[in-house]
């Protein structure tokens, strides 16, 4: 039903019976990852935490799990978003639709931003000011570059 739905909509669709297959089609490079955190061979948690070592692309888990421990779980291994079934497949189609917008986004922005004596390397997740790199945590990372790409003044 999910593949007939997402081909009708033009996505091409690669589908994985289990957990192991599906970390052979990670090679197609897909734009997006719907993962079903009970299937056979591997367990789409392990699934999630092997792709994330190679891949950057969304990751949404559809199952039945209904724990928060279990969500809190799937985020850490990598999940971008944790989709409890049964679910509506039009939600489901707003979700993928509105991941990959910002995922082209994302591929659009600007590679280097400079402000003054102010440098941001999107590439290298790097800060500079006049010149001296500027250590930052990851996240401390991802604040700067969300408000540099949002900015509508100065600095």
């Amino acid at each position: 039903m999910m593949k007939n739905y997402f081909e009708m909509s033009g996505y091409q669709v690669y589908t994985a019976f289990d957990g192991r297959e599906a970390l052979e089609k990670i090679s197609f490079q897909p734009d997006i990852i719907l993962l079903d955190i009970n299937m056979p061979e591997m367990d789409g948690i392990s699934v999630c935490q092997r792709i994330r070592e190679h891949v950057t692309c969304p990751i949404l888990f559809l199952t039945a799990r209904i724990e928060s421990r279990d969500k809190i779980i799937g985020f850490k291994a990598g999940a971008d978003d944790y989709i409890v079934k049964p679910f509506d497949i039009d939600e489901l189609g707003a979700r993928v639709e509105a991941y990959l917008r910002r995922e082209q986004r994302k591929q659009a922005k600007t590679v280097v931003r400079f402000f003054d004596d102010l440098c941001i390397d999107y590439l290298k997740r790097e800060v500079t000011v006049k010149g001296n790199i500027i250590p930052l945590s990851k996240k401390e990372f991802e604040i700067v570059e969300l408000l540099s790409m949002n900015v509508s003044g100065k600095i």
